[in-house]
């Protein structure tokens, strides 16, 4: 199949590796043992086909990534102008991509592994005004492969970003044979959550005179004094001792240490005296979401078995795992968030080294906790972890922004998120954008007492079709945002599948003016769409999106509805809108649509049939509720 966007292939093979071009398939193959293979440069594939931008066709060509850093960073450019895979000095990933998205003339072009994803790599090559090629091919980590060792590149041409990626995905996953956890097999999906990580009120820190279990234990007993549900606590790093590790101070501090390596994955004396049984049950006996990061090279664990050792340590044997899992279990744990999957990935360069290492630990994990009814949340992901996960039956969800609150503007993790999103969903994933707090700032307040932007927050979280957490202070829970976070029966109104970015937006630079960012997710029939000023500028923007047919509109924030098959908006800096798109049923002038539940962000999540109490929509009457 002849390719629109892309020009010729032009390979660059050691001895013993052969290329198959077949259009829309490019297939790196060994026909012998190969060894020395590494160029000992990561985004520098030494067996290699490139694509030259000065040979790509249809005049600009926009681009869109996913990094090898945290949370798959998105990254965009115009080419051949350059990609920005350093937009902050906590914030790098060296010049490389996957998947990789073009669009040019109307065609979206999508370059995306098929198989053995953690050897793929897209290298770009670039000067900090040009970039020159696109080199996909085995990354340059890669030191040996066996004879007949081989990845193919798949090249999907289509007419939008979510034409390409669902067909990707859908090939993936039939091909792997994917099973999804669905939301009610776990708390974690199923009831809102709390959580102590970073970007949460008691990340780190206590109230003052208190310590952390008795902080913890109030904060919950007020939550259930006001009837909000919990149905997981998650427990983050601090439970555990660090090569050096953080002090658990109180509230306000902002002294940081280098995040290292574990020591052990057990209690802080200092912190929990009674260990994690002890504050499983002063807090009730809650589902826990226990955080696991990078082993510390200075780990008694080292003393057992054989170790790679480098920035991190890892078990060559990954069933070392085995006594998380029966840890967790005992605790009373529902999750283990994995985290830190980036510094697993990086600390440890025999992982990289031979095919195959990465996928052994994964499915490892994966089967021990499918063996003790335990789920996976996969944290700081790369690009490759995600798209591992169609082997992977028990990740429950995937986060897919940097930290809550991590970034000087949050429009920057907003749109983050929805891009990853994008990935996600193609994957068959449920999402977490993070905790959130759920009450505004008022002057005086500290930092962590609440959010300027809290109900954004909410949305994102409600549109995810997975997790939704908070992380407020004792007395900060603003229960009005929480209760339209869940149906009557106190379980999470999320939508069906997570929110996306849209193709309008998709490859708009992080601080283009003028345009509203789109964003849209399904629950049913009903397609939500969200807009977002997430532009650089602080003046309004007035911006529309036209959709496909005819809807009934309603506008989430002021109430109203109208036939039509186009959204408008505009909105102050930072500013949202919601609108619930209503599949249209019967003939003029009878016509009617059911917008649902308009006390909750995702109206029809939970609605199965014709039930009192929702919002609805007939021509010439407009809205009643019944």
């Amino acid at each position: 199949m002849p390719r629109t966007l892309l020009g010729p292939a032009h390979p660059s093979l050691p001895t013993g590796v052969e290329l198959d071009d077949e259009g829309d398939r490019l297939v790196l193959r060994a026909t012998e043992p190969a060894t020395d293979l590494a160029s000992g440069v990561f985004a520098s594939p030494g067996a290699h086909v490139a694509f030259r931008v000065d040979e790509l066709a249809g005049g600009p060509v926009e681009a869109l990534g996913f990094a090898f850093t945290q949370f798959a960073m998105p990254v965009r450019t115009v080419l051949p102008a350059p990609f920005e895979f350093a937009p902050s000095s906590a914030l790098a990933s060296p010049p490389a991509v996957v998947p990789l998205l073009l669009r040019a003339g109307g065609t979206v072009t999508l370059l995306a592994p098929l198989d053995h994803v953690h050897d793929h790599v897209i290298g770009v090559v670039q000067d900090e005004r040009h970039v020159t090629e696109l080199r996909w091919g085995w990354h340059g980590d890669l030191d040996e492969v066996p004879d007949g060792y081989a990845t193919t590149l798949g090249i999907y041409e289509g007419g939008s970003v979510a034409e390409v990626l669902t067909r990707w995905g859908a090939e993936l996953q039939e091909a792997a044979g994917t099973r999804r956890l669905g939301r009610a097999d776990s708390p974690l999906t199923e009831q809102l959550s709390y959580w102590t990580d970073n970007g949460a009120a008691y990340w780190y820190r206590t109230e003052p005179g208190l310590d952390l279990p008795t902080t913890l234990e109030r904060k919950l007993d007020e939550l259930r004094s006001a009837g909000v549900p919990i149905g997981a606590v998650e427990l983050d790093s601090w439970f555990y001792p660090h090569e050096t590790s953080r002090p658990v101070l109180e509230v306000g501090y902002t002294e940081q240490v280098p995040p290292t390596g574990m020591l052990e994955w057990t209690a802080r004396s200092d912190v929990l005296p009674d260990g994690v049984d002890g504050l499983a049950d002063r807090l009730g006996r809650p589902p826990l979401v226990l955080h696991s990061r990078h082993i510390s090279t200075a780990s008694p664990y080292l003393d057992e078995g054989e170790w790679w050792t480098e920035l991190a340590a890892q078990p060559v044997d990954p069933r070392f795992f085995a006594r998380w899992f029966d840890d967790a279990a005992s605790w009373g744990a529902t999750c283990i968030e994995q985290d830190w999957l980036l510094l697993y990935w990086w600390g440890t360069a025999e992982l990289r080294r031979i095919p195959g290492r990465v996928r052994e630990w994964q499915t490892t994990l994966d089967r021990l906790a499918a063996e003790r009814d335990q789920t996976l949340l996969w944290c700081m992901a790369t690009p490759a972890d995600l798209i591992a996960t169609v082997e992977l039956g028990r990740i429950v969800a995937v986060r897919t922004s940097d930290d809550y609150r991590y970034a000087d503007d949050p429009a920057f993790l907003w749109q983050w998120y929805l891009a990853v999103n994008a990935l996600a969903s193609a994957l068959g994933l449920a999402t977490f954008k993070d905790c959130s707090f759920t009450a505004g700032l008022e002057p005086g307040d500290e930092v962590i007492d609440g959010d300027p932007y809290p109900e954004v927050e909410a949305v994102l979280q409600a549109l995810s079709a997975g997790v939704v957490g908070i992380g407020d202070r004792i007395g900060r829970t603003d229960a009005d945002v929480v209760g339209r976070l869940l149906r009557p029966d106190g379980t999470l109104a999320t939508s069906d599948t997570p929110v996306t970015v849209h193709e309008r937006s998709a490859f708009r630079p992080w601080d283009a003016d003028g345009e509203l960012t789109w964003a849209t997710a399904w629950c049913g029939a009903h397609h939500y769409v969200l807009a977002l000023h997430a532009a650089a500028t602080d003046a309004p923007i007035s911006d529309g999106l036209d959709l496909d047919g005819e809807w009934l509109v309603y506008d989430w924030r002021s109430g109203t509805a109208r036939p039509s098959g186009r959204v408008d908006a505009e909105l102050d800096h930072r500013g949202w809108a919601l609108f619930v798109c209503c599949p249209l049923s019967g003939a003029t002038p009878d016509r009617s649509a059911v917008v649902g539940d308009p006390d909750r962000y995702v109206t029809m999540s939970g609605v199965v049939g014709d039930e009192p109490g929702l919002l609805r929509w007939t021509e010439g009457t407009g809205l009643t509720r019944s």
